[in-house]
Formats: C-alpha cells, structure tokens, sequence
C-alpha cells in the first residue's frame, strides 16, 4: 500500500514537473518540438522497417539502436500533449484525438508495449530477423493505428 502511494505521489510531482515546463513554451513550440520526436521516430522505424522486409541486411546492432532510440524519443513525447495545443495550426493532430483521449492513450501504451516487446527481443543474446521481424512489425502496426485514427495526412 505504501509503495503504490509512493508511486502516485511520485508521478504527480513527474506530470506536475512536465505540465510547468511545457508552459515554458508557446503552443505552436511545443507541436514542431512534437513533430520534431515524431520526425527522428520516423527515421528509425524506416530502417526497422527494411530490415523487417528485408530490403536491407540484417544487422542486430543497429536493430537494437534504432529500437532504444526510438524508445528513447518516444519518452518525450508526453510534455508535449497539452491543452494549448489543440488547434494549433500545421498540427497534424486530429480533433478526434483530443476528444477521445482515453483511446489516444490506449493507442500510446499499444505502441509503448509492442516498443517494449522488441527492446527486450533485442537484448537477448544471439536474436535473429526471425525473433526481431514479428516484434518490429508490432511496433509499425501500433503506429499505424494511431496515425489511421488520430493524424491528419
């Protein structure tokens, strides 16, 4: 019991912490700052998904980089969802997404547990396109769900 109060007071201060920093910023800041994590996410998966399809070589090193990067933006990408952001111009953010953001979430945490998935494939010992390919294309198609639901093209 103790432990889970720790923890919910924990993350208060942290979404407390993020919400004061991201006022630090104008809305139209914050979206290029989103698009920009979205931007270097987009880099790595085009080269998960070559190796996935085989368009280029396999190689388990750069699959794991590209994964923990990934993983490592993808951790930045919550301080800039906020309420000033809505409706700002050049988003590619749909309203749907913010009227439904209970969905945009489960979206997120899809994404945030395929992403989870391939990260440990890829932290053990001798995994091959055969272990890395099924958690890569899990992780492509948790993007793809979000963008079918919440981005504009």
């Amino acid at each position: 019991m103790l432990k889970k109060v720790a923890l919910l007071m924990v993350g208060g201060v942290f979404a407390t912490s993020v919400l004061a920093q991201a006022e630090l910023f104008k809305p139209d800041d914050l979206v290029k700052y989103r698009q920009s994590i979205y931007q270097v996410m987009s880099a790595q998966a085009t080269v998960l998904g070559a190796t996935a399809k085989g368009d280029i070589e396999f190689d388990p090193e750069v699959v794991r980089e590209r994964a923990l990067n990934m993983g490592n933006v993808a951790k930045l990408l919550g301080e800039t969802y906020v309420p000033a952001t809505q409706g700002v111009k050049d988003s590619n953010m749909l309203p749907a997404a913010w009227e439904d953001m209970d969905g945009f979430g489960d979206k997120g945490k899809a994404f945030g547990g395929a992403l989870q998935e391939l990260i440990a494939v890829t932290g053990e010992e001798g995994f091959d396109k055969k272990a890395a390919g099924p958690a890569i294309v899990k992780v492509l198609k948790s993007c793809k769900a979000c963008h079918d639901d919440y981005r504009a093209d």
